[in-house]
């Protein structure tokens, strides 16, 4: 009786140390993110929305459940599930839109690219623009805004004078924002939606153009002819046409020597404003220039 109870326990050992030793099989944690991602886009609006709430996802402050959150929530995540928006890059200028995709990232796992998306990705040429030099680390650190009017941040329109920015707002508020900044800056400037054929040696000029859920800036030289622009925290770009009027405007961009499709279309009015330095070259107004249309 004794030996058969040592046989059974040794049996019962052998049993249990295999059962602790061998691990399940691994499931990778890129591949389960990515089915869930798959799935998610499937999802309208509204229920995508809601899933990702239950599941821990943050509103930015200011971000409310809306229309417009909604939408953009569905951007992000189809966004994502194509490659075009990872933890690293991330395409996007209204601050909190990058902190929304930003958030999805973190309830997502942080998916990598698929092998699909990938494909896609290092296939694509740049349509519209043409890239300026080499890349730079310090590029992600500021958007189209922070470039177009030289001061390398990433805000948003109002931030350097203390003005609340919605993405609510029509282009010529955006624009009348940014006048705003340019005055705490040191700036006299004025909007307008004609595209100045030239400027005076003094001038500068910018371009503001909206989309559905994000907006992007151009700059220009004095020939009126020359526009630059940076996607976001990518590379800055060279317009390849002679007016920004041209066509509609895309977020294509190009990061750390890649290209990236375009994932939104900016569609609005543009708006031009011009502005020179106070105490400098150039017309010295007693009191606010008021907006040309």
């Amino acid at each position: 009786m004794k030996k058969i109870i040592k046989a059974f326990s040794l049996v019962m050992a052998f049993f249990l140390l295999h059962t602790i030793a061998i691990p399940a099989p691994a499931v990778s944690a890129d591949s389960a993110s990515l089915v869930a991602l798959e799935e998610l886009t499937q999802l309208n609006s509204d229920d995508l929305l809601d899933t990702l709430l239950e599941n821990g996802l943050q509103l930015p402050e200011g971000l409310e459940n809306d229309g417009y959150t909604r939408n953009a929530v569905k951007d992000v995540v189809t966004d994502i599930e194509r490659g075009i928006t990872t933890a690293d890059h991330i395409p996007y200028n209204y601050t909190m839109l990058v902190e929304l995709a930003e958030n999805i990232l973190k309830i997502s796992g942080e998916p990598g690219v698929s092998a699909r998306s990938f494909a896609a990705v290092a296939s694509y040429t740049l349509q519209d623009s043409t890239v300026i030099g080499a890349w730079s680390d310090n590029y992600r650190y500021y958007n189209c805004y922070g470039y177009a009017i030289g001061n390398q941040v990433y805000k948003d329109p109002g931030y350097h004078s203390g003005k609340s920015f919605s993405l609510s707002m029509g282009v010529s508020e955006i624009a009348d924002l940014t006048v705003s900044d340019l005055d705490a800056l040191g700036y006299w400037g004025y909007k307008t939606t004609t595209k100045p054929s030239s400027l005076a040696y003094y001038q500068r000029v910018v371009a503001v153009r909206k989309g559905s859920n994000d907006y992007h800036f151009m700059k220009g030289d004095t020939s009126g002819s020359d526009w630059t622009h940076k996607p976001a925290g990518n590379s800055p770009m060279r317009w390849n046409y002679t007016s920004p009027g041209y066509k509609v405007w895309t977020n294509e961009s190009s990061y750390q020597n890649v290209n990236y499709a375009a994932t939104t279309s900016y569609t609005s009015t543009i708006y031009y404003i011009i502005y020179w330095a106070k105490n400098g070259p150039g017309p010295q107004p007693t009191k606010k220039i008021q907006p040309a249309v």
